[in-house]
């Protein structure tokens, strides 16, 4: 099972909070800088990837090293992934996207969950984290627009994959951990949290 998102997305909060894990966390970007391997259950191992794109206070030439390790490692153990959860922080992602679409680039968020379901052949669930940093009707925008370009304008095509969560208030995190909990023992593992 594993964790990825951009820097500062919360992935390592979100996974605190679902798993229960001890996982180091913080408000600067870049927290997690290498890849953590945690052994939960029966072979089941959580990864915690670090954060995939711009860092600040790092090198570009350590932010491309980590990048590069981070699609090799997909690329690697495609086959022994049993589920991937992407975090993306949902407050910001549509002046996020218009930035680096001016520049020419495509969102990395967008182009993490389409690279995982190539690679893994199978969709990704998604944590669209800090819906309490933005009021209602922006989340709402967010996750619209979001969810039509994971689903390249289908979105009922990802209905049931992308859970708008707040790790910080502990909110939605109960479908989430369902979701994930459904997905494991689908694929033969034991969940390693309780649901609630």
């Amino acid at each position: 099972m594993v964790f990825t998102g951009r820097p500062n997305a919360g992935k390592s909060s979100i996974i605190k909070e679902v798993v229960g894990l001890d996982v180091a966390t913080g408000k600067r970007p870049g927290t997690t800088r290498r890849i953590s391997k945690y052994p939960l259950n029966h072979g089941l191992v959580l990864v915690d990837m670090p954060g995939f794109g711009r860092m600040i206070g790092a090198s570009k030439r350590l932010e491309n090293r980590i990048n590069v390790r981070i699609i090799r490692f997909f690329e690697y153990n495609a086959q022994n992934i049993v589920l991937a959860v992407h975090v993306l922080d949902i407050s910001t992602f549509l002046e996020v996207t218009w930035r680096l679409e001016k520049k020419g680039f495509i969102s990395v968020d967008v182009e993490m969950v389409q690279f995982l379901e190539k690679t893994l052949s199978k969709f990704p669930l998604v944590a669209a984290n800090k819906i309490d940093k933005a009021d209602e009707k922006k989340i709402d925008a967010n996750l619209k627009e979001y969810t039509h370009r994971i689903s390249n304008g289908n979105p009922s095509a990802v209905a049931g994959y992308v859970f708008p969560v707040s790790a910080k208030k502990r909110e939605g995190l109960g479908a989430l951990k369902s979701a994930i909990h459904e997905r494991l023992v689908a694929e033969g593992y034991r969940t390693p949290f309780k649901i609630q």
